[in-house]
């Protein structure tokens, strides 16, 4: 079989694979069946959505919207062309594994010791990629716009460009990357200093060339932007921008949690397992042993998770003798690290990992620079292909497991009813105060 024919149907059972696993993921929800009504509304009233998804914070009581079209025309428009309650999540899984190919591309050209397919799957059915890019919930998206955003900023960096796109096209990938995820999470506020970075090494590096680099990031901004400017036309900039109920003068205990945002980092692109199996440890193991064939995969990753993590942060100090450009993505990588926790000290939210969820593809980068130092070994690519066998087969068990207790198959006649009804409200009410 040809490496085409290979990706293609690598391609496809991924994407058949997060598909089904999205819906088993809890849709009755609250934030799930939020999320899923601004599409619906959007739809069966036939109306804009000006802004997307809902803003609460516990910690203060502060509730607002984020500005801008998109998650209610990525939810709503496919109805349009299938009317069915799954269609969201359709069209959500082509665009999160199509994204996914092309960060696997872009990391198999820079880390040539991996094949292609092996990394492609790798990423595809991470825990954080898996669980937080194939469910309807607004940190889904924000994958597509981040691959698009780092891709560019990497070869907007001279000591890590593989020439592949031209300054005014990474430019132009960050842009589009920064308002796309801007109508999705508020860690799109992480973004910006990278943007900056940019201007600012290829100007200490004598490359920068204003016209091409401010041009690519006007037209890339424009193409996402261009789903946040009715918002700002109709209800003005300052209405339409009221998310700093996040931030507080300076907050002490992030200060000092500098270790727990340190592992979570790290844990973002490792097998961490808890996180997504309950609330507590209690909780965590009551799924596991209910169902004893996820046991086994959990057990064996759950100490591989500990494992990368562990070895994803020593490795930072060392050097790389294989990669011309090791030192830039460490200190990239780095640097990362300590921006993600100095944003904490200025927000009431404690340091939880999917706030930063938004720099995966960066980190992911990284993390097959290390993993191509061991690639090397037959033995460890044996390791590599187990890990990867255990992911799909906890992954597989902990899909039929949740399946029948929270996801859109629990109620599914519901969500039809609505869409053949053309009643959004069937479904359920959007939040008191709202704007869509």
């Amino acid at each position: 079989m040809s490496d085409r024919n290979k990706f293609i149907l690598l391609f496809i059972v991924l994407v058949i694979f997060r598909t089904i696993f999205g819906f088993s993921q809890p849709f009755f929800s609250p934030d799930e069946t939020q999320t899923y009504l601004i599409g619906l509304k959007a739809y069966t009233d036939h109306i804009w959505p000006f802004y997307g998804p809902d803003l609460i914070v516990t910690e203060t009581g502060f509730y607002t919207q984020i500005p801008g079209a998109l998650e209610g025309l990525l939810v709503g428009g496919p109805f349009y062309v299938l009317p069915i309650p799954e269609a969201p999540f359709i069209l959500l899984n082509l665009m999160s594994t199509s994204v996914i190919a092309l960060l696997a591309f872009y990391i198999s050209k820079r880390v040539k010791e991996i094949p292609f397919l092996f990394i492609f799957a790798w990423i595809a059915i991470l825990p954080w990629n898996l669980h937080e890019s194939a469910n309807i919930i607004n940190p889904s998206w924000l994958l597509f716009g981040s691959v698009f955003f780092f891709i560019g900023f990497l070869e907007a960096i001279p000591e890590t460009s593989l020439k592949m796109l031209t300054p005014f096209y990474a430019f132009a990938c960050m842009g589009f990357g920064l308002f796309w995820n801007m109508q999705f999470h508020y860690s799109w506020v992480l973004l910006p200093p990278f943007i900056a970075t940019a201007f600012a090494w290829r100007l200490w590096r004598k490359t920068l060339r204003p016209l091409p680099e401010i041009g690519g990031l006007f037209v890339g901004s424009l193409i996402s932007a261009a789903f946040l400017i009715p918002t700002l036309v109709v209800f003005g900039f300052n209405q339409a921008s009221s998310g700093m109920g996040l931030a507080v003068h300076f907050n002490f205990d992030n200060l000092k949690a500098f270790f727990t945002v340190l592992a979570r980092f790290f844990s973002l692109v490792s097998y961490e397992l808890p996180r997504f199996l309950g609330t507590g440890t209690h909780e965590r193991w009551e799924t596991v042993i209910h169902f004893p064939l996820m046991f086994p995969p959990a057990l064996f990753l759950f100490v591989v998770g500990i494992a990368q993590a562990i070895l994803l942060f020593v490795m930072i100090f060392f050097k790389d003798r294989k990669h011309k450009d090791w030192l830039a993505i460490h200190i990239i990588t780095g640097i990362s690290l300590l921006l993600v926790w100095a944003s904490f000290w200025f927000t009431s939210k404690p340091p939880q990992a999917h706030m930063y969820y938004i720099l995966l593809p960066l980190i992911s980068v990284y993390s097959f620079y290390i993993y191509g130092r061991l690639a090397v070994d037959k033995r460890w690519r044996i390791f590599g292909v187990i890990c990867l066998v255990a992911s799909f087969w906890f992954e597989g068990t902990f899909m039929i497991q949740q399946m029948p207790v929270s996801s859109l198959y629990t109620n599914r006649a519901q969500v039809a009813k609505a869409l053949d009804q053309k009643d959004y409200k069937i479904l359920g009410e959007r939040r008191p105060g709202s704007h869509n």
